[in-house]
C-alpha cells in the first residue's frame, strides 16, 4: 500500500512541476531551489529529486554538478531542430487523426479555440501555452499511433518548442488551429495534415529569418 501511495506522489509532483514549466511559471534557466519548491508543493525532498531525474530525462531540466537543477533553455539552432523534427511527425499524426477522429474530443477542442479567441489579449497570451500544448497533444493521441504520440511526448517537442515564448501571433495560430480541427472532424486526412504541416512550417521559417538577422548582426 505504501508503495502504492509513494508512486502516486512522485507522479503529482512530477505533474506539477510539469506544468509549472508549460505555463511559464518556471522559465528557461530558472535554478530550481529544493527548499522553496518542497513547502510550496508540501512533500519531502524525495518526491522532488524522483521528478527532477524524470523531467531531466523528458529534456525539461538540465543538473549541473555541485550547482543543481534549473529549467531548460533552447537556443536558435536547437529551436529550429525541434521544429524540423515537429514539421515531419505532426502532420502524420494529423493525417490520422482524420482517420481515427474522436469527435467529441475535437468538439471540446473547437470550444476551447473559440473561447480563446473572445479573450483579450493579456487574458490571451496568458493562457495559450498550455492550450497549445493541449491542442498538439491530442491530435497526436488520436493518432491512434502509440509509438507516434510517444516520440512526440516523450521529448517534450511542443513544450521545448514553445519555452523561449510563442513566435508569432497567438490569434493567428487560433485560426490555423480551427482549420486544422475542422479537418478532421470532416475526415479529410489530406486536408488536416496539409493544414498541420503550414502551421508547423510557419513557426519554423520564423526561427530561421531570426537565425538569419542574428548573423547579420
Amino acid at each position: 500500500m505504501y508503495k502504492v501511495i509513494a508512486e502516486d506522489l512522485n507522479q503529482q509532483v512530477y505533474e506539477s512541476l510539469r506544468y509549472m514549466i508549460l505555463s511559464g511559471e518556471l522559465v528557461p534557466d530558472q535554478k530550481l531551489v529544493q527548499e522553496e519548491l518542497a513547502q510550496r508543493l508540501q512533500v519531502s525532498r524525495t518526491p522532488l529529486l524522483s521528478a527532477f531525474a524524470k523531467l531531466e530525462r523528458e529534456m525539461l531540466l538540465i543538473s549541473i554538478p555541485r550547482r543543481g537543477y534549473y529549467v531548460r533553455s533552447v537556443n536558435l539552432n536547437e529551436l529550429l531542430q525541434i521544429y524540423e523534427i515537429r514539421l515531419r511527425l505532426e502532420p502524420l499524426g494529423a493525417c490520422e487523426a482524420a482517420s481515427n477522429v474522436d469527435e467529441k474530443e475535437i468538439r471540446e477542442l473547437m470550444r476551447k479555440t473559440e473561447a480563446l479567441n473572445l479573450l483579450d489579449d493579456e487574458k490571451l497570451n496568458n493562457q495559450f501555452r498550455s492550450y497549445d500544448y493541449a491542442f498538439h497533444s491530442t491530435i497526436m493521441q488520436m493518432s491512434n499511433n502509440p509509438f507516434l504520440e510517444k516520440m512526440v511526448s516523450s521529448f517534450n517537442l511542443v513544450t521545448l518548442g514553445n519555452l523561449t515564448g510563442m513566435l508569432r501571433n497567438v490569434r493567428d495560430s487560433l485560426a490555423e488551429h480551427t482549420v486544422i480541427l475542422q479537418s478532421i472532424l470532416t475526415h479529410d486526412p489530406e486536408k488536416a495534415e496539409q493544414a498541420m504541416y503550414k502551421h508547423v512550417e510557419v513557426a519554423k521559417k520564423r526561427i530561421e529569418e531570426y537565425i538569419r538577422e542574428k548573423d547579420c548582426s
